[in-house]
Formats: structure tokens, C-alpha cells, sequence
């Protein structure tokens, strides 16, 4: 189909290839924000003895839109549940369930992190809560304080792509700090402080039309005592089966 031909396209720009077949041992996709965690999960997994897989990296929307349209990804792996949950209802993921839990933060490049009641008087970069998983954790966040409608309007909260943008803003100065996952903030250096209330499962599924029993693999290496070491090292706590 032209549609599908379209999508191989879009794909292989965003990992900087020229065409389906470097694709052949399985493609996963994933919440930027949780992008360098999985990467190492993808390394360690090669190391076991699993094929190498391609990474693409974007935010859950944009990723969940491509799947719902044919994007051939054979793993999903989101910041969130419901993402998956959406996919799943339009027949377009399956064996979808959590691997980790991660938890939100609020970082700054240098010096000390802001108190959690200080976070209104400070410019604060959040990724965008109407297509990232993070950002709609941090919108959360910031409404049961009260400082989300304050801050768009004193202008005190910038919405950016997703929470590897926000790393970038506050550290061209645009931003004094910014809400991200706390996967990111370990791989980012600066200072950070946790949010509390913001933990939140990270759920891995296989696209529906996947048949690569590499990418079948791995999915279950995601929940394996093997795995269980990295996500931890990048502050998740690890899913119960």
C-alpha cells in the first residue's frame, strides 16, 4: 500500500537509514524521555545473546498516531499506560503490560533543585501534556497545586516538545528548571528533586502485525531478572510480573 510505503519512509528518516531492510532484526519505539534507559536495555540484551535492535525515539503520541496508522514497529515501550491502552483498544498492540515504574522529577543544570513549594515563582520548562507522557504527569502534577493555569498565563510555564527539549531550554537559559522522568535527569547530570505522587507504570507491548521473534524476545527480556539491574539504574523501580 502507498500508505505503508509512506510510513517505511518516515521511519527509516527518523533512525537515519535509507530503507525497511536495516530493520530486519526488529524496531522499538519509545518515550523520548526514557530513550537512553532503553538504548542500554537494547545493549545489554545483545550482550545475552539477543540480535541488535533499531531505536526510534519520540514522544508516546507521535509514536502511538504512527503505530494507529501502520508504522511497522514491533515494540512499544511508553512512559505511561495510556498510550498503550489506546493502541490496544484499535487492535493495533498486543501482549501490552508494565516492566517498570518511573517517577517524575524537577531538574536544574547547576546549583541546588527548588523546593517543591518554590515551583511558582520560577520559570519551569514542561514537555507537552497533549503528546508526551511526561507532560502530562507534570501538568497533573502542577494542577493539584494550583500552578498550572497561573503559570501559563504569567508566562512562568514553557510547554516544549518533550523532556529531552526541556533539558536543551534550561540550558540555553530559557528555562530555570524543568519536568522530566527521572531516567533523563540521571543521563543529564545537574540536580534534580523527585515528585511526589507522580509515579506512573512504563508499559512495553508487540505491534500487532509483528512477527520478528527477535522483537518478541526482548519484549520478554524487558521483565526479565536480566533486565531488572538497568531499570534500576535509571532510578525505575522494577514491575511485579
Amino acid at each position: 500500500m502507498r500508505l505503508r510505503g509512506m510510513l517505511w519512509g518516515m521511519v527509516a528518516l527518523l533512525v537515519g537509514c535509507s530503507g525497511p531492510a536495516y530493520a530486519e532484526e526488529g524496531i522499538v519505539a519509545v518515550s523520548a524521555g526514557i530513550a537512553s534507559c532503553v538504548e542500554n536495555l537494547i545493549q545489554a540484551y545483545a550482550v545475552q545473546g539477543g540480535k541488535p535492535l533499531t531505536l526510534v525515539r519520540e514522544s508516546t503520541g507521535t509514536i502511538a498516531r504512527q503505530m494507529d496508522q501502520g508504522a511497522p514497529y514491533d515494540v512499544l515501550v511508553a512512559a505511561d499506560p495510556e498510550w498503550p491502552q489506546w493502541l490496544a483498544g484499535r487492535g493495533k498492540l498486543k501482549a501490552a503490560a508494565p516492566c517498570a515504574r518511573g517517577q517524575m522529577v524537577v531538574w536544574v543544570a547547576s546549583g541546588e533543585p527548588p523546593r517543591l513549594e518554590d515551583l511558582g515563582k520560577i520559570v519551569l520548562a514542561c514537555p507537552d501534556p497533549e503528546s508526551t507522557s511526561h507532560g502530562k504527569l507534570a501538568r497533573k502534577f502542577l494542577q493539584d497545586r494550583k500552578l498550572w493555569d497561573a503559570g501559563k498565563r504569567n508566562g512562568r510555564i514553557l510547554v516544549v516538545a518533550n523532556a529531552v527539549q526541556g533539558v536543551m531550554t534550561v540550558k540555553g537559559g530559557t528555562a530555570k528548571a524543568a519536568l522530566m522522568p527521572l531516567a533523563l535527569a540521571l543521563g543529564s547530570k545537574g540536580a534534580y528533586r523527585e515528585l511526589p505522587g507522580t509515579e506512573i507504570p512504563t508499559v512495553a507491548g508487540l505491534g500487532a502485525n509483528s512477527t520478528n521473534p527477535n522483537a518478541k524476545a526482548f519484549l520478554a527480556f524487558l521483565r526479565s531478572d536480566g533486565a531488572a539491574p538497568i531499570w534500576r539504574q535509571w532510578g525505575f523501580s522494577v514491575a511485579k510480573p
